[in-house]
């Protein structure tokens, strides 16, 4: 078959973007798939990985699109819409990367068939934020959900802190976390974003800036009758990350500092979505984990864990409309060159209760 010219958006060392023409679309081999994109979503991650040494690349994680070519092992069909994720890495094949017009996905790697109920623009939102969050509940902090298979420490009826409630690892945690059995569920963002978290299924909600968030949260705790041991940190603000200097009321310091009284370090459950160094009880989670025992940092990881979020995404796609409430704006952007100055802006974490897509073709 003949297809068009393909083109995506290349992210460099260090934050340098740029577009790239990239000739003919690609032809896939054996078990992959050629997907004609339709909406690729903006993460944090698309650029501030440069900094890690994930460049050199077609940037992007998130997508939704067609299968318009399959090699003769592939399980997909032509015809098919489908949503998935991108497994980072560096100098990763251009094909990969989900800000571009056509991209090859692997029989083998994180896609799914668009569930009946969900729109294009919902499925495009999800693989990194419900990812990344399964990541934190099950795989670093150890809580288990049996409907989806996965074993694990009961997570019914534990309170649980998630400090970033309007990023889109915060508010897919708050689901996830419900769906497990959490309760009570104490979240932080800004006041406007209250009224959408509640709705959500947090219990509630606290001003992240406020100067006594902290005990307000704590109060909250106190009269759930409950002791709080478990915290997810989406936001990681004011760390030492990428050399700055610690600050003092730095988020992770924050929310560890609303647990209850008298809880050993060893009883807490700390999952953050960026490396804390300065405070080792916090364990960092992973979205879009590649299979066997090394991350795309190159560092170990139990096996088992991709296999653990696997298990939930499958459960999730099918189980979607009990447990998933879309309550991100999707505000969409056409062209590459307004396509970067938004990965730019959601970068510099301009994006609140949203997440923004990217239109083709670019």
């Amino acid at each position: 078959m003949s297809l068009p010219i393909n083109r995506g958006i290349f992210v460099g060392d260090n934050e340098e973007v740029s577009i790239r023409d990239l000739g003919d679309a690609y032809r896939p081999v054996g078990s992959q798939a050629l997907v004609k994109v339709k909406y690729s979503a903006i993460n944090p991650e698309d650029l501030k990985h440069s900094y890690v040494g994930l460049s050199g690349s077609i940037t992007g994680y998130d997508w939704v699109g067609t299968v318009v070519e399959i090699g003769n092992s592939s399980s997909f069909t032509v015809g098919q819409q489908l949503f998935g994720g991108v497994i980072p890495a560096s100098q990763r094949p251009l094909h990969t990367g989900a800000h571009q017009n056509y991209l090859i996905i692997d029989g083998s790697k994180a896609a799914w068939p668009v569930p009946k109920g969900m729109s294009e623009e919902v499925a495009a939102t999800l693989p990194v934020a419900v990812e990344s969050a399964a990541d934190l509940i099950f795989n670093v902090n150890g809580f288990g959900l049996p409907a989806a298979g996965i074993d694990g420490q009961d997570a019914s009826g534990v309170p649980i802190l998630i400090w970033g409630g309007a990023s889109g690892v915060g508010a897919a945690a708050i689901q996830v976390a419900k769906a497990a059995g959490f309760e009570p569920i104490f979240v932080t963002a800004s006041p406007k974003n209250h009224e959408r978290l509640l709705r959500a299924g947090a219990s509630g909600a606290f001003d992240y800036n406020s100067p006594t968030v902290v005990e307000e949260i704590r109060k909250a705790v106190a009269e759930s009758g409950k002791k709080l041991t478990v915290a997810i940190e989406t936001i990681c603000n004011g760390t030492t990350i990428l050399g700055k200097p610690l600050e003092k009321n730095n988020t992770p310091d924050l929310a560890k500092a609303c647990m209850s009284n008298n809880v050993q370090a060893e009883d807490m459950r700390l999952a953050s979505v960026l490396p804390v160094p300065h405070d080792t009880d916090w364990k960092e989670g992973y979205a879009l984990r590649p299979s066997g025992n090394i991350n795309w940092l190159g560092s170990a990881q139990d096996p088992v864990f991709p296999v653990r979020t696997k298990k939930f995404m499958d459960w999730f796609v099918v189980n979607h409309e009990l447990v998933w409430k879309p309550i991100l704006r999707t505000p969409i952007v056409e062209g590459a060159e307004k396509a970067i100055e938004e990965i730019r802006r959601v970068a510099r974490g301009g994006a609140s209760m949203e997440k923004v897509l990217i239109a083709r073709p670019l």
